[in-house]
């Protein structure tokens, strides 16, 4: 068979056009095939062709899909075109494409059975003895020593550092700032969280209603200010070497995670979620997510425990350069739990349906993870479940469930006060349990079953949440103008926030957060300075001419008087001013 002897195209479009060549070209000698090439499967269509009333049939069809070749016999040619590895059977030489493995393994085979594992959660100690470890450790210490664990004197010195170094790259030679300096600032920020004022200066202010004195003794109004306004984080020559969208606040949130991770990972059950920080500035990295109660603001994706101490986080900067075809949720779980330095079969993953598909539980199964996650209906695989809407008209608690025999996944879809599908790669839905929920035929709340993995699952989430919910209570109030600040003030609180965590889990009776800030604070600004805040309080309008109980006091150091400014040792006992009672200027001042 030769397919160069047939002089012309020998691929054509349609059958008749190929039946009209070889008429035209007839040789008794010869004999001809007729070869239907398959159709390029991006042109296949499922719409039909040709009008329904034209029903005439042909002793050929008129048409086949794909082309048409034409291979033609002949005598004179089989010798020279003969190859012995024709003899051989077309079974040998036909080499079949084997299917991937991991691709085969991923094709789903639901079955409505009970789950069966060969991969599944391992009970050790070590997460136990890593927890008794830092009871230990933590025991006998205050909260400012478990705080200084977390912001010790290298991340001081890392801020320190390079708040002098940009003073002096600005030719503000002048500024100067040492340790003590830098934890009574820190100490302020943390106050600004539980005593909020309207203004940054009202806390210097002497008026009995605003002022704090403790504040005014620890540091001057102008000290703050001046460290606020060179403190910095980073080497800024160095800005033009990084693409980082980030940089101003890597170095911090890198020596941060450090030592948040000091101890390893001590928690059995991780919680993966994304974060919003409030910004309202501009910024390429700033998201708007409607709907959320922060609209605007730094995302920021964290892993961390259940009961909310964050182990690693990563603020989102834009798209990824990283060529990779895996969904975006799928690259932000594997990427955060590659960070964590630990024993996979230690912990279990709990997520939300951003994240959560059964390609990614699979290939959390692979690295030694179980995980459980909220899925969306898009990303169950065709799994065969109850729609929800039958689910919607079925009575409260009841669920449906179906398991993939290939990839070991189970899916389980249970009405509550909505329909809610969660899948997992290693729990099951027996034995159930009960919740309380409310019965407006009863009028009382009454006994709910649940499947095991939906309890599980509201056990093991929810961590992020929980730091959410810790900062957000005595979040620093304290302003800025830069970019970064808001971040900065945020990663402050998140130590606060893990070291509040920490004097919880070491203490028998634990103080609650609130206190555990004032402690922090109280201790940094306990010291008092020599210099004077401010010489007196500012005036109420109409207090001096008041005419009552205006009466000279002797005060213990010189002052200077608000009128004429010489140096005099009497104030005012009502008004607070600082007068001169030989001249007229105490007079002047009360007319």
């Amino acid at each position: 068979m030769s397919r160069k002897m047939f002089y012309g195209s020998n691929s054509f479009i349609g059958l008749e056009e190929a039946i009209e060549a070889v008429t035209a070209d007839s040789d008794d000698d010869r004999a001809y095939d007729l070869a239907i090439i398959p159709p390029d499967p991006s042109v296949v269509t499922d719409e039909e062709e040709g009008s329904d009333e034209d029903m005439v049939t042909y002793t050929l069809p008129r048409d086949v899909p794909g082309n048409i070749e034409v291979l033609v016999h002949d005598e004179d040619n089989l010798l020279s075109d003969y190859d012995s590895s024709d003899e051989e059977p077309l079974a040998s030489k036909r080499v079949r494409r084997q299917p991937n493995i991991e691709q085969r393994q991923q094709t789903p085979a639901w079955r409505k059975c009970l789950p069966s594992y060969t991969f599944g959660h391992q009970h050790t100690s070590e997460v136990q003895d890593k927890q008794n470890a830092i009871k230990e450790q933590l025991k006998d210490q205050n909260p400012v020593q478990i705080f200084e664990k977390i912001l010790d004197e290298e991340v001081l010195q890392l801020i320190l550092s390079n708040s002098i170094l940009y003073a002096n790259q600005n030719n503000i030679h002048s500024f100067q700032l040492d340790l003590p300096d830098l934890k009574k600032f820190i100490g302020i920020l943390i106050l600004s969280g539980y005593h909020k004022l309207p203004r940054e200066a009202l806390y210097w202010s002497l008026d009995e209603d605003v002022g704090v004195a403790l504040v005014s003794r620890a540091m001057s109004r102008n000290k703050f200010r001046e460290i606020k306004r060179y403190l910095h984080l980073v080497n800024n020559d160095e800005a033009s070497n990084s693409r980082d969208k980030m940089f101003k606040i890597r170095s911090l949130a890198d020596i941060l995670m450090t030592k948040f991770n000091q101890w390893g990972i001590f928690h059995e059950n991780i919680s993966i979620d994304e974060s919003m920080v409030k910004y309202y500035g501009h910024h390429p990295s700033k998201q708007f997510i409607r709907g959320k109660p922060v609209r605007f603001g730094y995302k920021n994706r964290v892993a961390a425990s259940s009961t909310g101490y964050c182990y690693k986080f990563d603020f989102y900067c834009g798209k990824s350069l990283d060529s990779s075809d895996k969904p975006l949720g799928t690259r932000v779980v594997k990427s955060l739990l590659s960070k964590l330095d630990t024993d996979p079969k230690n912990h279990k993953v709990f997520f939300d349906n951003f994240f959560t598909s059964c390609n990614l539980l699979f290939d959390l199964r692979n690295l030694g993870y179980c995980a459980t996650g909220t899925v969306r209906e898009n990303r169950t695989k065709k799994c065969p479940l109850a729609a929800i809407k039958e689910m919607k008209k079925k009575e409260r608690a009841a669920f449906d469930y179906s398991f993939d025999i290939n990839n070991e996944l189970l899916l389980v879809r249970w009405k509550d006060n909505s329909v809610c599908t969660i899948a997992t790669n290693y729990d099951y839905f027996e034995p159930m349990g009960t919740v309380k929920r409310w019965c407006p035929e009863m009028r009382q709340k009454t006994d709910v079953r649940i499947p095991l993995l939906f309890e599980n699952y509201n056990k093991g989430m929810g961590g992020v949440d929980e730091l959410d919910q810790s900062i957000s209570l005595y979040r620093i109030g304290i302003h800025g103008k830069k970019w970064w600040w808001v971040l900065f003030t945020y990663l402050l609180d998140m130590a606060v926030s893990n070291s509040w965590r920490l004097h919880v889990m070491s203490k028998d009776d634990p103080m609650d957060q609130l206190l555990f800030r004032r402690s922090l604070a109280r201790y940094y600004l306990r010291q008092e300075t020599l210099k004077r805040a401010r010489p007196s309080s500012s005036l109420i309008e109409g207090l001096p001419q008041d005419g009552s109980s205006h009466y000279p006091r002797k005060l213990e150091k010189q002052l200077r008087c608000v009128i004429c400014h010489a140096r005099v040792r009497w104030e005012c006992k009502k008004c607070l001013k600082t007068l001169c009672v030989e001249k007229s200027c105490f007079e002047k001042f009360h007319t």
